[in-house]
């Protein structure tokens, strides 16, 4: 999934906002549709002022009502100064309208092809791998996988009782080593 650059119109913020740039941002994916929201602020204050004001106007000019947009919407406030953590901690914990994300210290201010990448590691954890772990040797495995490897997981009485008596092969196993 990637994030596009998406052209509507936000000029509602804009001529409130004229310090602040704004982008939007969705998911290239209908299943999983997200929406982004940038604000990119030159100076920390005008996000800790503004916040607020801007959570609101995006709830009410561009956010759907008696819908999930508020968990498929995230706003990402930019900041090429660093914020203080408290004040970062109340914008990203504040659930209200939309998620929230403030991304800050940058060295100078950054264009949106750059701030689509950040936001695709935030996002979309665009920078996690997954690991192969067919190379792992048996020695790593714990001593009590004895007990446990081939548990049937179907619903059969059968499979169940099996289950139940390598529970008991455990409890008996602990009970034994237990100092």
């Amino acid at each position: 999934m990637k994030l596009l650059i998406k052209d509507i119109d936000l000029g509602f913020l804009s001529s409130q906002y004229e310090n602040i740039q704004f982008h939007i941002l969705r998911s290239d994916d209908r299943l999983s549709f997200i929406s982004c929201i940038v604000c990119v602020c030159e100076t920390a204050y005008d996000i800790i002022e503004n916040w607020r004001s801007i959570q609101n106007m995006i709830a009410v000019y561009h956010q759907h009502s008696g819908s999930f947009d508020a968990w498929n919407m995230y706003l990402a406030f930019v900041s090429v100064e660093s914020i203080p953590v408290w004040e970062k901690y109340e914008i990203e914990n504040n659930k209200f309208s939309a998620r929230k994300i403030v991304i800050d210290d940058f060295l100078e201010v950054p264009n949106i092809h750059h701030l689509i990448i950040e936001l695709e590691k935030q996002l979309l954890g665009s920078d996690l791998t997954l690991e192969s772990r067919a190379d792992q040797p048996k020695e790593n495995l714990t001593h009590l996988e004895k007990y446990y490897r081939g548990a049937p997981l179907d619903s059969k009485n059968e499979s169940r009782a099996k289950r139940a008596l390598m529970i008991d092969n455990i409890i008996e196993s602990l009970s034994c080593n237990e100092n």
